[in-house]
């Protein structure tokens, strides 16, 4: 009995000191906040949907047990867990032959009415009833099913949700004292492999970024990101 009374203080210890899921979810809410009218809901993705400045969108499901990952089968990727969409113009510009972009589990490439759409399949998690009454509410639920997936990029002083193949959403710890508030963030292999040149695509920036391994050593990897500023 003591023993599981042990487990059970370690356990909640652990959840009580969690800061980066703590902080994930207040800093997202600033963002949500700085946003205001650029924050809707989607009733045909049944998504939350944040939009930049620009038009760019990044969108997240209310369950994600919605699609047919839950019944134990394939999941749906026309109801993806997470969704970006751009303007397609800028990677076709750039090279882009939609045909050549590699099969990457959990990923689907599409190009729709001139926007380009990333799908993504983050599992079949259930979410609290009450997640689908705001925005926060669905986050704080990805946050608890999804905590592997938030981190904190210390360099770039953000948090960000890691959405396979090295593609994320990322968006600032303090707005005030950054001057990048939210970024989208591409992993440029799959589009280098489709025929696009990273450093023509208009709007995107082509760079080795910073973070660090299980370890702590600094490593660089090349990202496309597209940040913008809210403030």
């Amino acid at each position: 009995m003591l023993g599981a009374v042990a487990i059970a203080l370690a356990v909640s210890g652990c959840a009580s000191t969690d800061v980066v899921g703590k902080v994930a979810k207040t800093s997202f809410k600033a963002v949500l906040d700085a946003s205001k009218d650029k924050v809707s809901f989607s009733k045909e993705d049944e998504s939350w949907v944040l939009t930049s400045p620009a038009g760019d969108e990044v969108l997240f499901a209310d369950n994600f047990a919605r699609n047919a990952a839950s019944l134990g089968g394939m999941a749906d990727m026309e109801k993806p867990d997470v969704e970006f969409t751009f303007d397609a113009a800028p990677f076709i510009a750039a090279g882009l032959d939609v045909a050549k972009l590699p099969m990457v589990d959990g990923i689907k490439y599409q190009i729709e009415d001139g926007r380009f759409m990333l799908h993504f399949e983050l599992g079949n998690d259930a979410f609290a009833a009450d997640a689908a009454k705001s925005f926060e509410a669905t986050f704080s639920e990805i946050v608890r099913t999804q905590r592997s997936r938030i981190g904190y990029h210390e360099k770039l002083d953000h948090y960000g949700i890691s959405l396979g193949d090295g593609n994320m959403f990322e968006w600032a710890k303090d707005m005030s004292k950054n001057d990048k508030d939210i970024v989208w963030v591409l992993n440029p292999a799959p589009f280098i492999a489709a025929g696009v040149d990273p450093s023509k695509i208009e709007g995107w920036v082509f760079a080795k970024v910073e973070t660090k391994d299980d370890k702590g050593k600094a490593v660089f990897a090349d990202k496309l990101l597209k940040p913008f500023n809210l403030k």
